[in-house]
């Protein structure tokens, strides 16, 4: 490959790197947001003031339409975009589960655990419908304590 050539591949994936991160800076900068900052705060989206209980039940509503209804749990489709919806759960109780109301408590760490299960696709099939039979008693849970 001649230099120019080169130089436009590298510059190409430079800027290609740039928008998939969402970085502005020049290549090779390193990148302002990651999934956790270095004060241990996670990235999701939203304002860490924001009210806990408006994010966690906005979280659980963003992966409710990829869910079939209760009862129906045996014929879920474990897709990357259901996985990928519980995944964004887990990373808002990260955020804002400590500061929900005491009643929530139980409920936020059933809905920790059972969406960090559900999110590998590494995940047995018997287990997920276990988790989500799971996740289902503590999104409810967590639902009725931010009423």
């Amino acid at each position: 490959m001649t230099a120019p050539a080169t130089a436009l591949l590298a510059l190409s994936l430079a800027g290609l790197t740039a928008c998939a991160t969402g970085q502005s800076s020049p290549a090779g900068a390193s990148p302002s947001a990651s999934a956790a900052t270095s004060d241990g705060t996670y990235v999701v989206g939203a304002d860490p003031a924001d009210d806990p209980c408006a994010r966690v039940v906005s979280a659980l509503g963003y992966v409710e339409p990829l869910l079939l209804p209760p009862g129906q749990e045996e014929e879920q489709r474990f897709d990357d975009a259901v996985r990928g919806r519980l995944a964004y759960v887990e990373g808002v109780l990260l955020e804002y589960g400590p500061r929900l109301p005491a009643g929530a408590k139980e409920g936020e760490a059933a809905l920790r655990r059972t969406t960090r299960g559900l999110a590998p696709a590494a995940t047995p099939r018997e287990e997920q419908v276990r988790l989500l039979r799971e996740y289902r008693e503590a999104e409810k849970s967590v639902r009725d304590a931010c009423a």
